[in-house]
């Protein structure tokens, strides 16, 4: 926990989750007050074992997992000029400089983010949100369809890096086992809430290589978000599959607002493996087929 919060005025709470906290699920609880939030505002960090507790809210553990990334992918945080994330975070902590960080990659969604190697280059584009929300069926986004999406923005990014051939072997073999490896590496000794900086190399290396192939880490990240809205009341199911509600996806991503009730619903590291796996399928697919024609 955080022993000393910032106390921010509302437009430099704004401007930090925008240009920073690139992430609807992280925005949304910083700018509700749900994650406090320490350090600086220019180098932003917060708790590891508060995001763990708001992630298994509801009695899953999602949380675990949203471990695993923080402490993977945002180990390091801004140095004394600021310049880059080259300073290791204090033990239990993560930096919420999402821009620039390991986790930021190209192929991403261009919603929340601008360049992924230029530090708070955060920004809502309404182009790129529109171009998710033009894919709702009755108000709903498939799984399927957003597995569409994550292959559209690998195409449209040059920088985007996808093994080709290793997916198609995914494809025709065993495309869960890139999944399930993350899910039993969960299990380790390394997700020990007392865990020290010198002990994060493990979470650093797995993280690492999510981010070696984009296709598998955009199919992770969107994966989180089902994940998260899995057992929400207004997640339906379109041609049997799952199809989230565009209102409250839009309130995460636009108005940085959580649905209502997202404390009482399971989260759940399995429903990740189940997502991310058919999300790797779906944005596979595409891929493949777009990369021939």
């Amino acid at each position: 926990m955080l022993e000393t919060p910032l106390t921010l005025d509302q437009q430099a709470l704004d401007l930090m989750v925008e240009t920073k906290i690139t992430c609807p699920f992280l925005g949304s609880l910083v700018d509700q007050g749900f994650l406090p939030v320490g350090g600086a505002a220019g180098n932003p960090l917060a708790s590891i074992e508060d995001v763990r507790r708001l992630g298994n809210e509801g009695g899953g553990d999602l949380g675990d997992l949203l471990v695993l990334f923080a402490t993977g992918n945002h180990a390091r945080m801004r140095n004394d000029v600021g310049t880059a994330l080259d300073v290791p975070v204090p033990a239990g902590l993560f930096s919420l400089e999402l821009p620039g960080s390991q986790g930021s990659h190209p192929g991403h969604s261009g919603i929340l983010q601008g360049d992924p190697t230029i530090l708070a280059s955060g920004r809502f584009s309404q182009e790129n949100w529109d171009r998710l929300a033009k894919l709702n069926i009755n108000g709903c986004l498939r799984r399927s369809d957003v597995g569409r999406f994550i292959a559209q923005n690998l195409a449209r990014d040059p920088n985007s890096k996808v093994a080709g051939v290793r997916v198609a072997e995914l494809l025709a073999r065993d495309l869960a086992g890139v999944v399930e490896a993350v899910s039993t590496a969960l299990t380790s000794t390394f997700l020990n809430s007392t865990a020290g900086n010198d002990q994060r190399a493990p979470e650093q290396e797995l993280t690492k290589l999510l981010g070696e192939d984009n296709l598998v880490g955009s199919s992770g990240e969107f994966g989180l978000l089902f994940a998260f809205l899995a057992h929400d009341p207004a997640t339906r199911q379109i041609d049997g599959e799952p199809a989230l509600s565009l209102d409250h996806v839009k309130a995460m991503f636009v108005q940085k607002h959580l649905p209502e009730g997202w404390q009482t619903w399971k989260k759940s590291r399995a429903d990740w493996v189940v997502h991310t796996t058919a999300l790797l399928i779906s944005a596979g697919k595409a891929h493949l087929q777009s990369s021939s024609n």
